[in-house]
């Protein structure tokens, strides 16, 4: 794994182990299973632990082990989002985090295999498409829309999903459905949850 890969990936880690806690640094949880749910083996596991640890970002407490986050963690995570196109002292631009995630045994689907060129749909697009329909469909509860502005977004929702569930994506209704949604989220009410959507969207466009 490159370095820039381990960046992101420690980055996704404590991201995880915020949005868990709520930012509450009394919450604890497993250190393994923060792992398995993003997809990382107990070597990256472990080493990322280690890292976040050695640098004051999470605590470990008691066996398992169980893991909390610091004051100092929730100010890092805070720092980086709400400045997503700025690096942290210890990541990388949030925006850019998610061209360079690491799959494994994912079973989303891809026509191609070719990263080098421009409109093909590789493994890191679909895990990146699937990531952002995922906090999408989280956020969605907090956006304010125009009438049937939701609804048409539900669609394109679906869309994206069928896509990525085949064994021959069509980028061409990936992309038109991102666009559509990309038009409702500038119509939604403006806010600091749109604006990081719109970004993380912005990218994913670019990409196809």
């Amino acid at each position: 794994m490159e370095i820039h890969e381990l960046k992101a990936a420690r980055f996704k880690f404590l991201n995880h182990l915020y949005e868990l806690t709520g930012g509450n640094e009394m919450k604890q949880y497993k250190e393994s299973e923060i792992g398995q749910e993003l997809g990382f083996d107990k070597n990256l596991t472990d080493l990322i632990g280690q890292y976040l640890k050695n640098e004051g970002l999470i605590e470990y407490h008691t066996f398992g082990p169980m893991i909390g986050i610091t004051h100092y963690g929730v100010t890092e995570v805070e720092d980086a989002l709400t400045n997503p196109d700025q690096p942290t002292q210890y990541f990388p631009p949030v925006v850019n985090i998610i061209n360079v995630q690491h799959m494994e045994g994912s079973q989303i689907q891809q026509g191609t295999v070719s990263s080098s060129q421009r409109g093909t749909f590789t493994v890191e697009t679909a895990k990146n498409l699937a990531e952002f329909l995922d906090l999408l469909k989280d956020k969605l509860p907090k956006l304010q829309f125009l009438e049937n502005d939701e609804s048409v977004l539900q669609a394109d929702i679906s869309a994206v999903e069928a896509q990525l569930l085949s064994t021959h994506p069509k980028i061409g209704i990936i992309k038109k459905s991102l666009i559509s949604i990309k038009h409702i989220l500038e119509g939604a009410a403006r806010g600091f949850i749109a604006g990081q959507l719109l970004k993380y969207l912005q990218v994913l466009l670019a990409a196809l």
